[in-house]
């Protein structure tokens, strides 16, 4: 996934972490209207990049409290090159997701979970996606 840096305002760069460890970043974007988060959000899950990062935790809360605007930003990373990302996407998102939302990410975690990359394979990125489509397939 490319960055998305380049089409935010300089006035929506300024409130993005700075580093691994700016955490009242992400206490201030937690404060903001869906509006005005929803830009972010792809810039947000590249702190997911590396689940040791000590901001990766409260991104992922801040994410998961707007399952509907992450679904997109997700599949990109989903059907990108980073199998570290893709594998963390799914444990730290795609688990954690809202029924609905796993749903419309599934076309991506059925391709993860039957005809994995060697990258995928070298993160066992299929054994998550093959639970998470369990669980999708498991009556509710």
């Amino acid at each position: 996934m490319t960055s998305n840096s380049g089409m935010l305002k300089e006035s929506q760069k300024a409130i993005l972490p700075k580093d691994k460890y700016d955490e009242p970043a992400v206490a201030h974007i937690s404060t903001l209207p869906e509006s005005s988060i929803a830009p972010l959000i792809p810039e947000l899950l590249t702190w997911l990049q590396d689940v040791a990062w000590p901001i990766a935790r409260p991104v992922k809360t801040l994410l998961l409290r707007h399952p509907h605007l992450i679904v997109e930003p997700v599949r990109e990373v989903l059907v990108g090159n980073d199998d570290e990302w893709k594998d963390n996407c799914l444990t730290q998102i795609v688990e954690e997701l809202p029924r609905k939302q796993q749903q419309a990410l599934k076309q991506e975690v059925e391709r993860i979970a039957r005809s994995p990359t060697t990258g995928e394979e070298e993160f066992e990125t299929q054994d998550t996606a093959r639970n998470i489509l369990e669980k999708l397939e498991s009556p509710v």
